[in-house]
């Protein structure tokens, strides 16, 4: 970093702050009128801002004194300093703009598990905002953390004394954040896409064919059993040599539903025949545990496990039609199974669901438009992953000096 301190100067964090304060939680009901509600925004709410801003925050109550002193303001920045798991740091940020104030009817705070940061006039509030977050996905901020069990602190005294590169102009500082805002942008109008599109394929299913849990279009009535094969998973023993590590996707309830073409665990040839494959294409259905009723398809044969059955649809049934039916109906499968402690559908009762089957001529052409918009989608993916790694690569490249206007110009 030796260019940062050629160019730039390094100041201390703490003087650069003209305030800053922890959190309140507040109270669930009003103690008495000095008590205010509040908009109070939790860990939870900063995982989703990119998506909500926070419009899901709790509503809290909080005594007026407290409430002066904390109330978020314009260009305020909130960083989490407690919480997180042995697998994520803490020292997420979000800065506060003026449409995030504008958009509650009560006033916003924070939780205790943060600190509000106000800045003075000699930097950038969200120049500095990209630099925790340089700090963040670096992990550099780990540095400054402790662990208890199951909880991470971050060492406040210790972060808000160190030495921050900052550009000698604001200037500079707002020539890299334009850059920063504008790559950013980007990856919110991929993901917005993406979203848009994901939306798409219910609605055409719906529009199709109906409310098929309550078969409002009256298609001809089958059990799953007569319209193809019904397999239950299983698990090869770990005991046995040779089972895992091969090529063949091996499929549990966490892999459904992922959008990914990547599986936790993989098996060998032996491993599949200790293990039940299916052809690709087949609907996987959870039947099975807290996340019964997910469901999502075979890309490649594939074997899977004993929480899941899978459906070989026959020639009457699209393989891309009896995805988004299951998709549709999961509320039924969940409905169907046992209400224990462990909800379960067994192989008999689930094979013995109803469902209703339209013309396969109608299938098809369900079929046709919903791999149009699901291409799309993967290109739209994939040009989110550019995204992000482009924004990655103008992150590091902000903090090491190396990034102008002059030497990047417009994005």
């Amino acid at each position: 970093m030796a260019n940062i301190i050629e160019r730039w100067d390094l100041i201390k964090l703490e003087n650069l702050l003209d305030f800053y304060i922890g959190g309140d939680w507040g109270e669930q009901e009003p103690i008495n009128s000095n008590y205010i509600a509040t908009k109070v925004l939790r860990a939870t709410d900063i995982s989703n801002w990119e998506n909500d801003h926070g419009e899901n925050a709790q509503i809290r109550y909080l005594k007026d004194n407290s409430l002066a002193k904390r109330q978020l303001k314009e260009n305020d920045l909130i960083i989490e300093v407690s919480g997180g798991s042995p697998d994520q740091p803490v020292g997420r940020t979000i800065i506060i703009s003026s449409d995030d104030i504008q958009k509650f009817q009560y006033p916003i705070t924070c939780s205790n598990f943060f600190r509000l940061l106000r800045f003075n006039n000699k930097i950038n509030p969200k120049f500095i905002n990209y630099y925790f977050k340089f700090l963040y996905e670096t992990k550099i901020i780990e540095s400054y953390q402790s662990n208890s069990t199951n909880l991470r602190n971050l060492k406040f005294s210790q972060f808000i004394n160190q030495n921050i590169p900052v550009p000698q102009t604001l200037g500079e500082q707002q020539e890299i954040v334009d850059v920063l805002d504008a790559a950013s942008a980007i990856i919110r109008l991929r993901t917005a896409c993406i979203e848009s599109a994901q939306s798409l394929i219910p609605a055409l299913f719906q529009e199709m064919f109906g409310d098929m849990s309550k078969n409002t279009n009256s298609y001809e009535l089958f059990k799953i059993k007569n319209l193809g094969k019904v397999t239950t998973g299983s698990t090869p023993s770990s005991k046995k040599e040779n089972m895992f590590g091969g090529d063949i996707p091996f499929i549990t309830p966490a892999d459904l539903e992922s959008g990914q073409d990547k599986y936790g665990r993989y098996v060998t040839q032996e491993g599949a025949k200790n293990s039940r494959i299916v052809r690709a294409g087949s609907t996987l259905v959870c039947c099975i545990g807290a996340t019964i009723g997910k469901v999502d398809k075979a890309i490649v044969d594939s074997c899977f496990n004993q929480q899941i059955n899978a459906i070989e649809w026959d020639e009457s049934i699209n393989d891309i039609f009896g995805l988004y039916l299951f998709r549709q109906i999961a509320p039924l499968i969940r409905n169907k199974a046992s209400h224990t402690t462990l909800p379960i559908l067994n192989k008999g009762n689930f094979e013995n669901i109803i469902i209703p089957k339209p013309p396969k001529p109608k299938q098809d052409l369900f079929a046709e438009k919903a791999q149009e918009i699901e291409a799309y989608i993967k290109t739209q993916q994939a040009e989110l992953e550019n995204a992000q790694a482009m924004f990655q690569s103008l992150l590091h490249h902000s903090f090491t000096g190396e990034l102008t206007r002059s030497a990047y110009g417009n994005i």
